[in-house]
């Protein structure tokens, strides 16, 4: 159980307000206000730190976001970064990194979203999950509106690809309740479950049904990697199953279940769509970000498909843009080490590299498209 955060006194308050105003400067960054353990309540960033600070210190009232937190504030620290770009980066890592309770708390999304994730393990199995930091995820997609929609989505997806969409987790230890395993690999050690009660797409063959030891791991690993390629806009080979076995059933006859098909179709379609979508923006937001000048507050963020591999000081040298131009030829034109088109701790950093260009359309006269290599 979380314990309670304690409040300032009146001249703790003061002591802050002086220390916001002899020492933080008006320049782009972002603050921590941290409990009297030191833990961090919460991050922010602005580009004007010291009238962001002082703004905390003019707000009332029991309910107002600002006072709240202030009123559970012992400290106070500040870094500054070099732009407004800089410090949005800044403090989406901060909050990753801390997880600080007004942040998580004081959310209110206009929309409420989900993510399509593949969980880790020799048998990797289809999820809907919430947020990017979902412990289960291991590969992740989205986020997506419509959640019930998507759910129905995924496990038309898990039906036609035979991957399961279950809530089992993959254990091998000898407490495993329902471990997992294929007929063709050998076993977990411990006590084995040989059914599954209620597994129902086990018993009608669209699942392999690891989990009564049952299907072929080579197999599986293949319908797997179905999944993975439909999801990165790869190859629609599963919505083309499911419209084939539509037109099968229709000429057969079989009308409810050409109509069944057709349902998981639509769905497929819809998702289908919207990963090629996403794709389709990361492929446009590879290039060269140089904003401010040569002096202190310059910098060159080279960005890969959304995400902010390098950062460097804008050259001021020729020597300097020489060692810009060959870094930028590594990280745009060699294989990513990561293995991912974007790793899943990224999607949060993809977002706001692409919600920063598409609010300030003109920022991107400041780019340049990666070139290709002699």
């Amino acid at each position: 159980m979380a314990s309670r955060v304690g409040r300032h006194t009146l001249p703790q308050r003061r002591a802050l307000l002086e220390l916001v105003r002899g020492s933080c400067e008006n320049r782009p960054g972002t603050y921590r206000m941290l409990a009297e353990a030191g833990r961090v309540l919460y991050v922010g960033k602005s580009r004007a730190l010291r009238t962001r600070l002082l703004s905390y210190f003019r707000a009332k009232g029991r309910r107002n976001k600002s006072a709240k937190i202030l009123r559970h504030t012992f400290t106070i620290e500040w870094q500054y970064a070099p732009n407004e770009f800089g410090a949005l980066l800044d403090e989406l890592r901060l909050i990753k990194q801390h997880r600080p309770h007004f942040n998580s708390a004081m959310v209110s999304d206009e929309w409420p979203r989900a993510y399509v994730a593949l969980t880790a393990g020799s048998v990797p199995g289809l999820r809907v999950v919430r947020r990017t930091d979902d412990a289960r995820a291991s590969d992740l997609w989205g986020p997506f509106r419509r959640v019930s929609h998507l759910s129905d989505a995924v496990h038309a997806l898990a039906e036609i690809a035979a991957v399961r969409d279950c809530t089992l987790e993959e254990s091998n230890g000898a407490n495993a309740a329902r471990p997992l395993w294929f007929a063709d690999a050998a076993p977990p050690r411990g006590p084995r479950r040989l059914r599954t009660p209620g597994c129902l797409r086990a018993e009608i063959g669209s699942c392999p049904g690891p989990c009564i030891g049952t299907g072929n791991a080579a197999q599986y690993t293949h319908s797997v990697k179905l999944v993975r390629d439909f999801l990165n806009a790869r190859t629609n080979e599963p919505l083309l199953r499911a419209r084939e076995r539509m037109r099968i059933a229709s000429e057969a006859l079989e009308f409810e279940r050409a109509a069944v098909w057709r349902d998981r179709a639509e769905l497929l379609e819809w998702l289908w769509l919207r990963v090629t979508r996403f794709h389709a923006s990361m492929d446009r937001l590879s290039f060269v970000y140089r904003t401010g000048d040569s002096s202190e507050n310059g910098r060159a963020y080279i960005i890969r498909r959304g995400t902010v591999r390098a950062e460097l000081p804008l050259p001021s040298t020729a020597e300097q843009e020489t060692a810009l131009q060959a870094m930028s030829q590594r990280i745009f034109h060699e294989a990513d080490p990561r293995g991912g088109d974007v790793p899943m701790h990224d999607l949060d950093e993809f977002y706001l590299v692409a919600s920063w260009f598409r609010r300030r359309p003109d920022e991107l006269l400041r780019t340049s498209q990666p070139t290709v290599a002699p």
